[in-house]
């Protein structure tokens, strides 16, 4: 089990009125409303009836590629937060991209039963990494209606104007949290080009690429300030940018390193499960938290009630042939749920074949 911290300090609280953002010198734009979606699964958590300590926990998956019955698990994560909160914890839950996509219950589904198992797992923020664009832009607003959480990014772009909202500020134990969402350029790339048309078939999405970066750095801090100026008192960005060196400008280390006000950067893309040490644009010490791919990680970040700071680390299990829900032979109504829902989606596949 790997886990790592460190120390990082808060900020003062103030009221809030949510708000759209842009980067500075681009044009004002106002975020695109989705129709509602179809009827959705409940969530399956319950908090314990115990009372509340004051700490916060977020805790953050990412690069899961619809693999929720591996490593972790659904069951597993389940549990942690679980366990968490009957310790007093109150417990955010949140995915950094590229999760319907990569084994047959996404492919097969396209993406339909990861978001509902995500539905009932019961989280609350995430962004769109690649991925979730591997079947097209309608079903990916398909999917998007269907969650119950919020999906943001504060550079996805039609037309110039934000499909999503930039951010979210979630209030917990009386704490404002606000997640900034930012996805990568690469996106464009690395799925079939049509996808990003119009009716006439010209580009009409983008992710404010340029060939520096610097456009999505403004629309990060842009975002960071105005949920600070609404009473953020801490401040996650959760990007979609990875750090391989032939992606640059669009590596994480673009962003960290050139923007203020974010307590932790949840990076996805990068694959890797680490907790690394960054100098923001204050030079002030701030944390990197990575989850790996396929549940082999699972981040987190705790919000302290006695003195405000900021602990932020990620936990490991790489064990590809057995869950910690079956090592320790534990039964919970999420691992319950994913083992009914593998049997289904095998029955199904077997009924087609």
């Amino acid at each position: 089990m790997l886990a790592c911290a460190i120390l990082i300090s808060g900020c003062p609280k103030k009221d809030a009125t949510p708000t759209d953002t842009t980067a500075p010198g681009e044009s004002q734009v106002q975020s695109v409303q989705t129709p509602e979606g179809p009827v959705k699964k409940s969530s399956l958590h319950v908090r314990p009836d115990v009372p509340e300590n004051g700490d916060v926990v977020v805790l953050m998956t990412g690069d899961m590629h619809s693999l929720v019955d591996k490593n972790f698990s659904f069951g597993g994560v389940y549990e942690i937060r679980y366990q968490m909160e009957l310790k007093g914890d109150t417990v955010l839950l949140v995915d950094d991209g590229d999760a319907i996509q990569g084994a047959p219950l996404g492919f097969d589904t396209k993406g339909e039963a990861v978001i509902d198992l995500m539905n009932e797992l019961g989280y609350d923020v995430a962004i769109p990494g690649v991925h979730e664009f591997h079947y097209g832009m309608d079903r990916f607003f398909e999917l998007v209606n269907r969650a119950n959480f919020e999906y943001i990014s504060c550079n996805f772009v039609k037309d110039g104007q934000l499909v999503l909202k930039p951010y979210v500020i979630k209030e917990a134990c009386g704490k404002k949290i606000a997640f900034v969402g930012v996805t990568t350029p690469r996106v464009l790339t690395q799925m079939p080009a049509e996808y990003f048309h119009g009716p006439d078939g010209s580009t009409a999405y983008g992710f404010m690429q340029d060939s520096t970066g610097d456009i999505i750095v403004r629309a990060v801090q842009n975002s960071i300030d105005k949920a600070r100026s609404e009473g953020a008192d801490y401040v996650i960005v959760m990007g979609h940018f990875g750090k391989s060196t032939a992606a640059a400008p669009w590596v994480y280390s673009t962003i960290t390193t050139k923007i203020r006000g974010c307590d932790v950067y949840f990076d996805g893309y990068s694959h890797d499960v680490a907790a690394d040490e960054y100098q923001d644009a204050d030079g002030n010490k701030r944390m990197r938290v990575s989850a790996g791919s396929g549940l082999r990680g699972l981040g987190w970040v705790r919000f302290s009630a006695k003195d405000g700071a900021v602990t932020a680390g990620v936990h490991s299990w790489q064990n590809n042939e057995f869950t910690p829900i079956e090592v320790f032979d534990i039964e919970n109504p999420m691992s319950k749920r994913i083992d009914e829902a593998m049997k289904e989606f095998a029955a199904g596949k077997s009924g087609n074949g």
